[in-house]
């Protein structure tokens, strides 16, 4: 999911933690734990879906229409299947760190 969000500082003089606050961190939340309900790897919101380019989009599947808690309109939901194995990736050789110090 995609949206704003307000960053703030948390905490005392010895111990400050980040916290975010909108209803946008709370969606992308449930999404993550939604992947488990939908036994897949990556769930996206319609949000994120229509960023894509129609390329991308064309390798997505809608997955469900469905109303978070706390909601006020439906989302759909996209995964995109991946074949693990089948993606080649390009390491970068490795530079000498000699003498960089």
């Amino acid at each position: 999911h995609s949206g704003w969000a307000i960053e703030g500082a948390i905490g005392s003089e010895f111990k400050v933690d980040a916290s975010y606050l909108s209803p946008n961190v709370k969606l992308a939340n449930n999404l993550e734990s939604a992947t488990q309900v939908y036994n897949v790897s990556i769930l996206m919101s319609n949000t994120v879906f229509f960023d894509m380019s129609l390329g991308m989009r064309r390798q997505c599947r809608q997955v469900d229409h469905v109303l978070f808690a706390g909601a006020s309109s439906p989302l759909k939901l996209y995964t995109i299947d991946l074949e693990y194995a089948r993606i080649k990736v390009q390491l970068e050789p490795k530079r000498p760190t000699a003498g960089r110090f």
